[in-house]
């Protein structure tokens, strides 16, 4: 009994890292009501510090939609992409994936060229905020530079 009392705690650490590396997984929704995408393929790309790590073809429905399941995706913050031919790229960055959770993304196609991006915030701040106070920083320091000559 003391032996394994002793081993316990050892396997609740093995228990509670398995459970802690449990994959987590996306759930894609595409949708359109442009009549120029419906029977229309796109690829869908789950981009990971700067590689794809998941890549599905889906094809826009006759209804407009399509739906893909992203799994086994490690703990992290990806990229999302969606493209096709004669469609506007749609890309979502700063996407938090989370361990053994289902997340989930709607993606509005249009037909055209280009792309068109959603930022958004990894951290606590979004990037405008990071900007808007490194702006009022650099401000404040102008002008002690310029009193203090």
């Amino acid at each position: 009994m003391h032996c394994m009392l002793r081993l316990m705690p050892l396997l609740l650490a093995g228990l509670a890292s398995i459970l802690c590396a449990q994959p987590g997984r996306l759930n894609i929704a595409a949708q359109t009501s442009d009549p120029l995408l419906k029977d229309h393929p796109a690829m869908i790309s789950a981009i990971g510090q700067g590689s794809i790590v998941r890549q599905y073809e889906v094809v826009l429905q006759p209804g407009g939609q399509a739906h893909k399941i992203l799994d086994d995706l490690a703990e992290g913050t990806y990229d999302v992409r969606i493209e096709g031919d004669g469609m506007v790229t749609e890309e979502k960055h700063g996407v938090h994936v989370f361990a053994g959770k289902d997340g989930s993304l709607m993606f509005v196609m249009r037909s055209g060229k280009g792309a068109h991006m959603v930022e958004y915030a990894t951290g606590g701040l979004s990037r405008e905020e990071v900007a808007a106070r490194l702006a009022k920083l650099e401000s404040a320091v102008a002008q002690l530079q310029k009193a203090g000559k």
